[in-house]
This record gives structure tokens, sequence and C-alpha cells, in this order.
């Protein structure tokens, strides 16, 4: 038995200041807003999770207090369908980490020496492989990062277009953190820019094992301009039927590529 368990922690609708607009300009958490969310949820972010080949994971989802009863219960019914999903309702985002706090030594046995923790947005898409992988990387050491930084950006063009882009970040979104049962405190103690300069750091970066999405409701993240694009997704080691996944344009691509292709050539030779 493992020494270890494994929580990931989504934030769906939890209100704080620094969401002040979206990408396109809309008002977050407004009902259209969580309307469509609960959407890209449901068609994206869940099945990712339920395709995983290793479900030894906790999976708690904050949402705002405030949530209607009509999201309310389309929370129970995913519940319902996938108990891995636990929901826990809080006021705001401070209010998230001494939840965890509580919630988390919930699930120790007396085997339990150690927390992961990874932090996945209700938009992300997870490779079948990620929950695996983390683990395969695990080591008992306190503060031992788990880096995962190859992925992949997907930009959303149109209803069921896209294009996609290869995502290498050292440090990003999709680390891992291990710690000791006595003083955690989760990975959303720190941006996850800082955990860069952490001691004890372990990555992964053999394939892509996240999608991160981009489309109108997004507040945060932005597509690269200048990085490879890829010809093809394989939506399904993702848990993405073929009724909700993309169609990457080979022309639109190959145009991108050369462009780049060029650009860097006029670059090179400038310099010399």
């Amino acid at each position: 038995m493992e020494d270890f368990i494994h929580v990931i922690i989504t934030r769906f609708n939890v209100p704080t200041e620094s969401w002040k607009v979206t990408r396109e300009g809309g008002i977050p958490l407004s009902e259209e807003w969580l309307s469509d969310r609960f959407s890209i949820f449901q068609k994206y972010c869940l099945p990712s999770f339920k395709n995983q080949k290793n479900q030894n994971f906790i999976w708690l989802v904050f949402f705002d207090i405030h949530t209607s009863e009509k999201h309310r219960k389309t929370i129970s019914e995913i519940q319902q369908d996938y108990p891995l999903f636990t929901p826990i309702y809080i006021r705001e985002f401070p209010d998230m980490q001494p939840k965890l706090m509580e919630i988390i030594p919930q699930y120790f046995t007396d085997k339990t020496k150690f927390v992961i923790s990874s932090d996945i947005d209700n938009d992300d898409m997870l490779h079948c492989d990620f929950v695996q992988t983390v683990q395969q990387y695990y080591q008992p050491v306190n503060d031992l990062v788990i880096d995962l930084r190859l992925g992949i950006q997907l930009t959303k063009t149109g209803r069921r277009t896209a294009f996609a882009t290869i995502f290498n970040f050292a440090s990003g979104p999709f680390i891992s953190i291990v710690e000791k049962i006595d003083h955690f405190k989760t990975v959303i103690k720190e941006n996850h820019t800082k955990y860069r300069n952490y001691t004890n750091y372990t990555y992964f970066d053999k394939k892509p094992l996240y999608i991160q999405f981009i489309h109108d409701y997004n507040l945060l993240n932005e597509s690269f301009a200048d990085v490879k694009r890829m010809y093809h997704v394989d939506f399904e080691s993702f848990g993405i039927s073929h009724k909700n996944s993309f169609k990457i344009s080979k022309f639109n691509t190959f145009k991108h590529e050369l462009r780049r292709i060029i650009k860097k050539v006029i670059k090179k030779i400038s310099s010399s």
C-alpha cells in the first residue's frame, strides 16, 4: 500500500478580486459564464478524469457557496455519476487553503506519510497517463516538485475548429508537489512559477500529458503566437469523444509553420 495520497484541486467558480474580466471582455462568474463553463467541463475536463488509467486520487472541486440550485443539481448529478468528484462550497478564494487543511486529513490512513497535490483548472484536459506519471515520479521527499512540462495549448477558432501548439513550460501550471502530512499546505501555497526555485525538483517532458484550452471565456490564459503547431491531436487519449473533438486544419498549420520558420531564418541571417 502506498505511503501517500494524491489530491487534485480544482477551483470552479470561487470568487476573487483578480477575476475582473474574461479574455474577450465578458463578465466572469456570470450566469452566462457559468453555463458555458459547465458545458466545457462536462465535455472536456470531466471525461479526461474518468479516462485516467490510474484512478487512485482524490478530486476536490471548489464552488461558490452562492451557486444556484440549477447548477447545484448538475453538480450533484456529476457526483453521483463519478464519485471521485467531490464538490466543496466556500465563500471566496482565501477560504480554499484552510478548507483543504480541514478536509484532506480525513483521507489519511495509518500508512499515509505524504500528500501529493496537483492544481487543475475546470477547462483543462488530462492525458490518460497524467495521474500515473505524477505518481511514478513520486519520492518520499518533502517539498519535492513534480513538473509535467510538456503539453498542448488548444485554441478554439470555431464551434468545432481549433489550432494546437506545443506547450513546454518549466514550472508551469501542471506541477505537483509532495509534502509531509505534518505540515502540508498543498500546491496552491505558491504561484506555480516559484516552484522552479525549489531544491528537490523532478520533471517529465517525453510526451504531452495535458491540454490547456483557450476559448472565449478564459480569464487569464492566452495563446502563444510564435511556437510550433501540431497537425494532429489524439483527443481519444484525453478522453474526448469524437463528437466533441476539434478539427485541426493541416493547411493553416502548414502556413503558420512556414511563416515561423521563415521568420527564424531571417532573424538568424540578420544577427550574423
